[in-house]
């Protein structure tokens, strides 16, 4: 107990002292104070307190995956954060505590919280040597600390790849309802519990054609739909894949249906990627948010063809961020079900001064940001007056570096719908130093309407982008020698009546104390 009362104590001290202020680190993604981070697990809303609580797959003594505890951090607003301490680690020295999920037992149907409403229990992978196993925890204060489940496994197994539960109410029949990859198998399970302890093997789902080497971390959604489609709601079921993504390495994508308290059942013959370029992975949701509330998630913003290759590692000493927290809703285009993202709350908790506010025609302007702290911002781009039969012309856009001259750009070709992203202009790390790190992503968009939108951020490391009010989204890092700090928007072929207009805002930093 002494050298484990040490080492918690030593990682509480590297938490505290955690520099964030490095020229790659992230100011308004979340990444771990030091060493290395993968996926988000157990993200919980704590309504009581007002905290939202993000754990994550952790590595705290190196900066490449392996030696996997729960890391631990808190917000209000998921743009601030404060670093806890580890929250779960392995009992023994062969065992990794692998991904899972968080539930508030309010009902306390598991038992452990007989004079509360607010008991935490959390759900993960213990991976050992023989097998992969699931495990349960609970918490009486709230999340920070937890004990281990006297009786676990709660689910056992004699498979090494039985892994990553997420855990959701279902009100209907009164029953928890855990979602698991049986990865090899490409299968994702289903099972039923009262309590969180004993749970029954309800279902197993798989889809012919459904891409990936392996399946992992499953998300159950739960998505309130526009009554005039004739229904209330939908489930869609996330499936993350590493490897054979369809980009290449990890990579996600979501099916959508029912669920009856037992069995998913698809509506969709394919598959819809969940992102468009290559670092968007392991998309976990939220529990305890509101019914009334639109569901939100937080990604793993890296790649496992590269990840423990970057050049933070070395450099700075961590590796891997989050995406943007994203709300989301599900709608019908053009016949199809939709999942729509975009950044929670439109960046307002970390949003500044406007930098730019400018109206186009066949030209461009620039705004220099040389003088943002953060060296983050975000802009939002619309293009009007589009001929919708016969659309002319592309807008791009170019972040450079005025000392280096390296760069990050992307734009869109109207008449062809061709939406493009762009990292092979930076230095630090390239295809070069690792033939899998992809430099350009495509997608198509539409301007039938007569208008087309776009937004994102840049981040340092991270570049985020969402096309036609969130129908799709593309996540990238990159990693330049010097800041990148002008912005360039420009037009040309455009049609006459053909207008861009471009905001621009300065990201003040989420680490800011």
């Amino acid at each position: 107990m002494l050298l484990q009362s040490l080492v918690l104590s030593s990682l509480l001290g590297i938490a505290r002292a955690a520099d964030y202020s490095g020229s790659l680190r992230p100011q308004v993604h979340f990444s771990p104070p030091s060493g290395f981070m993968n996926d988000p697990n157990g993200l919980f809303f704590d309504s009581k307190r007002g905290i939202y609580h993000l754990y994550y797959q952790y590595n705290p003594t190196e900066t490449v995956a392996g030696n996997q505890h729960w890391g631990h951090a808190t917000s209000e607003d998921l743009y601030h954060w404060t670093n806890q301490p580890i929250a779960i680690s392995p009992s023994k020295p062969d065992e990794y505590i692998f991904s899972g999920s968080a539930v508030i037992d309010s009902e306390n149907t598991s038992g452990f919280f007989p004079n509360q409403t607010d008991g935490v229990v959390a759900i993960y992978t213990v991976d050992a040597p023989e097998a992969e196993t699931q495990h349960i925890a609970y918490s009486t204060d709230g999340g920070y600390t937890f004990t281990k489940y006297q009786d676990n496994p709660v689910i056992d197994s004699t498979s090494k790849d039985f892994r990553d539960p997420q855990v959701t109410w279902h009100s209907e029949t009164e029953r928890w309802v855990l979602a698991i990859a049986y990865a090899e198998d490409l299968v994702i399970g289903f099972y039923t519990s009262p309590n969180l302890r004993e749970w029954t093997h309800a279902s197993n789902f798989s889809q012919s054609g459904l891409p990936g080497t392996q399946f992992e971390c499953p998300n159950l959604v739960k998505f309130a739909v526009d009554q005039e489609s004739g229904e209330e709601s939908k489930h869609v079921l996330f499936i993350s894949v590493n490897p054979g993504a369809p980009l290449g390495g990890s990579g996600t994508y979501y099916v959508v249906g029912d669920f009856n308290g037992t069995h998913f059942t698809s509506e969709d013959s394919h598959e819809t990627l969940y992102d468009f370029a290559k670092d968007n992975y392991a998309a976990q949701w939220f529990s305890g948010l509101s019914e009334e509330k639109s569901p939100i998630s937080i990604t793993w913003a890296s790649n496992w063809d590269y990840t423990d290759k970057v050049p933070t590692g070395p450099l700075e000493g961590w590796r891997s961020s989050t995406g943007l927290p994203r709300v989301h809703s599900l709608i019908n285009l053009d016949g199809k079900w939709t999942v729509t993202q975009a950044p929670f709350e439109d960046l307002s908790p970390v949003r500044g001064r406007q930098l730019a506010q400018e109206r186009l025609g066949n030209d461009e302007a620039t705004v220099d940001f040389s003088d943002v702290q953060s060296n983050a911002i975000s802009f939002n781009v619309t293009i009007e007056g589009v001929v919708a039969f016969d659309p002319a012309g592309q807008v791009n856009f170019n972040f450079t570096s005025s000392s280096s001259g390296e760069y990050l750009d992307g734009g869109v070709v109207l008449d062809t719908g061709r939406f493009w992203i762009n990292r092979a202009g930076t230095r630090e790390f390239t295809r070069a130093d690792n033939a899998d790190f992809t430099s350009l992503f495509n997608t198509t968009v539409s301007s039938k309407g007569g208008s087309f939108s776009f937004s994102g951020v840049i981040d340092r490391s991270v570049f985020e982008v969402f096309l036609e009010q969130g129908v799709q989204g593309g996540s990238m890092t990159f990693f330049p020698t010097a800041p990148l700090d002008t912005l360039t928007i420009s037009a040309e072929g455009l049609d006459e009546q053909t207008s861009v207009s471009l905001d621009v805002w300065n990201l003040k930093s989420g680490w800011e104390k």
